[in-house]
């Protein structure tokens, strides 16, 4: 069975999301010194390809883990929706895929920005979602929405208001890799760690087919 990587690599002082903190990798002790290596890593929630839990805007929201290990692992299906800097995603890009949102359905959404990962711009002028896009979504009561954006939409906060909110609860994969080596139908895979009471986690995704 084939594995795609579908996950951006960490690396120590890489940009983080505006106003999160950047990932810091150090040594902690070495074999010369103590006879192996271990680091010692700080790392935001949010950082890299992760997922957000409900509680990463709703104080009272499901943490990572309150999430069932189901709603990380299924059936796929990417939308190839191509977008320059600062394009839109509409409703009417959607719907004509309205067959395949179905409900508990994994949606992915594929517009190429993966290929700004590291550059000016990856955060502040990736394409957006509109409030009216999303509201479509979670109408549809698909479980996962995953994307190679760094996050949903410029408007931030409303969006991830639409997703997490209680009636919702749809997971929330951004910063996606690589879907141009997939094909539109695959196994997703994108488990969180176990952090206790979080509100977001890096993942390691992978597409299996």
């Amino acid at each position: 069975m084939p594995f795609v990587d579908l996950s951006h690599p960490l690396a120590h002082g890489q940009p983080a999301y505006p106003g999160d903190p950047e990932l810091s990798v150090t040594e902690h002790s070495s074999i010369a010194a103590t006879g192996c290596n271990v680091s010692r890593i700080c790392i935001g929630s949010h950082q890299g390809t992760h997922l957000d839990a409900m509680h990463h805007i709703f104080s009272d929201g499901r943490t990572i883990d309150q999430m069932p290990l189901d709603w990380f692992y299924g059936p796929g299906r990417v939308l190839r929706l191509p977008r320059q800097a600062g394009g839109t995603i509409r409703f009417e890009d959607l719907s004509p895929f309205e067959s395949e949102l179905q409900p508990e359905a994994k949606i992915i959404l594929a517009t190429g920005w993966d290929k700004v990962h590291g550059q000016p711009g990856y955060f502040t002028r990736a394409p957006s979602l509109t409030l009216t896009a999303c509201r479509y979504l979670v109408s549809r009561k698909i479980r996962l929405l995953g994307m190679d954006m760094p996050s949903p939409g410029t408007d931030w906060q409303a969006i991830h208001r639409i997703f997490l909110a209680r009636d919702a609860e749809t997971v929330l994969v951004e910063g996606l890799a690589n879907l141009d080596l997939v094909p539109d139908e695959f196994t997703f895979i994108g488990f969180p760690l176990p952090f206790h009471g979080l509100d977001g986690s890096p993942i390691r995704a992978v597409a299996a087919f």
